[in-house]
């Protein structure tokens, strides 16, 4: 993937596209549950953006319930969908029928497929992917994704108060 090509060639670009002035909310289950978590945490610390990520089934649950409020920031919500081939039928469906609902509701949605025949290939893959996705929103937001300044300035609080 190059950082020059067009975002309709680019599809981790155009992901990022959708991602920038939104509230990114992964979803996942399955084997490709910890990579929601890792996009998150991707997505904080390459891109300096805010987010979550969420499990399913356990999002239908407890995420589901709160869709209706606050109305302002459901438009301003981007849900992404991490679909495994493996993952038992019933999460596959699953996975689905939340964007689905999540949709009605007029959240923007959006699926990534794992890639690949086995459970580490579509973890790896997916991961990956996540991991450039992160920095194109880097960016697209003009930061750097180096420096995390916020927990310097937490490492320094923190020392300064055991020195005290």
């Amino acid at each position: 993937m190059q950082a020059a090509a067009p975002a309709v060639h680019n599809p981790a670009k155009r992901l990022a596209g959708q991602f920038v002035d939104r509230w990114p909310l992964v979803l996942g289950s399955g084997v490709l549950a910890p990579v929601a978590r890792r996009w998150r945490t991707q997505l904080a610390e390459i891109a300096k953006s805010v987010g979550q990520f969420e499990l399913l089934p356990e999002a239908d649950h407890n995420m589901l319930a709160g869709v209706l409020h606050p109305e302002a920031l459901i438009t301003r919500a981007m849900v992404l969908v991490l679909r495994s081939s493996l993952d038992h039928p019933r999460n596959i469906l699953r996975a689905e029928a939340t964007r689905q609902v999540l949709m009605v509701e007029g959240f923007n949605t959006d699926l990534l497929d794992g890639v690949g025949p086995s459970a580490m290939a579509q973890q790896w893959t997916a991961l990956h992917f996540g991991d450039y996705v992160a920095y194109y929103l880097a960016m697209a937001y003009g930061v750097d994704p180096t420096p995390i300044p916020s927990i310097a300035s937490l490492k320094q609080r923190l020392a300064d108060a055991t020195n005290a």
